[in-house]
């Protein structure tokens, strides 16, 4: 095993040193750029989600989250139309600048109206997504298959990287400074993504190609691309499984939080302190398990892995639902998300026709992702109405097994596609 390691690693160093000095400055600012990303959205997550809580109480979260899809639709019809005019540059400009104004106002106002909460958590659902969207549509305009099969998870693990700093953050500043005064935060980090962002545009060769920038559609332009691939549709399925599984375990990890802890600065600290044990197995398994993973079980079967792995804390959660294997399980489902399908996910999108890199990729990492907790919502709802929140752990185990069975069918499709463009 460590033979094959020092192989592999070899092999990622020489590669790395075969880049022109512009290929390297890109990848350089690329990793930044998710970096700044995490770090933000590791600031504040844990403070939209202790606030969520205290002005609503966890039971809410369903009908947030449900709440969020016409917000999704919205942001990804005006992205999906708009990329092909102004291009990422543009429209990451007015985004970031959007996102400065949205949260610092905020976390002016967030103590005296507290209900805002609500507003603010949709807003962070989804305007994180839309970042990542433009940084990674970018990469996958630059970066080809060969490459993104070491490189994707550098970048995963630099990500992780910053997730890790900004949730010290929350987890040791909270009390002292109260949780809304953390949010202030956002207006140095993306001071530091916009520059990044913008040197990376300087180094890259182009993001939207000029012959789509002709192309007209917005969201539903990006789903009928869907429709009419077999491949896409795989895709998408995959991140509802994902992200349906990842909202359970979120729901499951808030309603022991609350019932646990009842003062609101120390739920941030706590959710921030399991974040920032996530953050650091997501950290081992972007720079070291994704690549080990991928090189040694191979790209067809690491598809197995993810789901597998879900299936395993799934039966644990059955078996002892307790609010320590609770936190267990969130780390694990969140890790695995944020490093090894994140990657696998993502080396899919290569061998795609540019209009679905950047439109129909919207559509599914943006719109598909986050309503998926939509999906999630109405299945919570109705298993705890009827039936035990003990069964939602179930729930988890039988999308698991259905995502395990759906995996073959869908790398059939991937090796035709992969097939028609050597030829091409």
């Amino acid at each position: 095993m460590w033979a094959f390691c020092k192989e592999k690693f070899q092999t990622l160093r020489e590669g790395l040193l075969s880049y022109t000095r512009k290929e390297r400055a890109f990848i350089l600012f690329a990793m930044l750029c998710g970096f700044f990303i995490c770090c933000e959205y590791s600031v504040i997550r844990p403070v939209s989600s202790s606030l969520f809580i205290s002005a609503f109480s966890s039971k809410m979260l369903p009908y947030v989250w449900i709440a969020v899809v016409p917000l999704n639709f919205l942001l990804v019809s005006f992205y999906n139309r708009l990329v092909p005019k102004w291009g990422s540059k543009k429209i990451f400009t007015a985004l970031a600048l959007l996102v400065v104004l949205i949260n610092v106002t905020f976390a002016l106002l967030a103590k005296n109206f507290p209900t805002l909460s609500f507003l603010f958590y949709m807003w962070k659902e989804v305007y994180v997504l839309m970042m990542f969207q433009l940084v990674w549509s970018v990469i996958h305009a630059n970066i080809n298959f060969g490459r993104a099969k070491y490189l994707y998870g550098i970048f995963f693990g630099v990500g992780a990287l910053g997730s890790v700093l900004g949730s010290t953050a929350p987890s040791f500043f909270a009390v002292a400074y109260g949780s809304e005064n953390l949010v202030l935060l956002t207006f140095p980090i993306y001071l530091m993504l916009g520059l990044c962002y913008f040197r990376m545009s300087h180094y890259c060769n182009g993001d939207v190609p000029k012959k789509e920038r002709d192309k007209e559609g917005g969201f539903l332009h990006g789903l009928q691309l869907i429709r009419s691939s077999r491949f896409l549709i795989f895709a998408l399925l995959i991140v509802v499984f994902m992200q349906t599984s990842s909202a359970i375990v979120d729901f499951q990890f808030n309603d022991f939080l609350e019932r646990t802890f009842s003062q609101k600065d120390v739920r941030t600290e706590y959710s921030a302190r399991v974040l920032g044990a996530m953050h650091t197995l997501t950290l081992a398994l972007q720079f070291i398990g994704a690549y080990v993973l991928i090189n040694w079980m191979g790209f067809r079967k690491s598809h197995y892995f993810v789901p597998s792995m879900l299936a395993v804390s799934a039966t644990f959660l059955v078996l002892f639902p307790v609010f320590s294997v609770v936190s267990l399980a969130f780390i694990t489902c969140k890790a695995l998300d944020f490093s090894i399908f994140g990657v696998i996910r993502e080396m899919l999108y290569v061998p795609l026709k540019p209009d679905e890199k950047f439109r129909a990729k919207a559509v599914i990492d943006v719109f598909a992702h986050r309503s998926s907790k939509a999906l999630a919502s109405l299945l919570i709802l109705l298993v705890t109405s009827f039936v035990s929140s003990h069964m939602l752990s179930w729930l988890s185990l039988t999308i698991a097994m259905i995502w395990i069975f759906s995996v073959a069918y869908g790398l059939r499709e991937y090796e035709k596609i992969t097939r028609a463009q050597e030829a091409s």
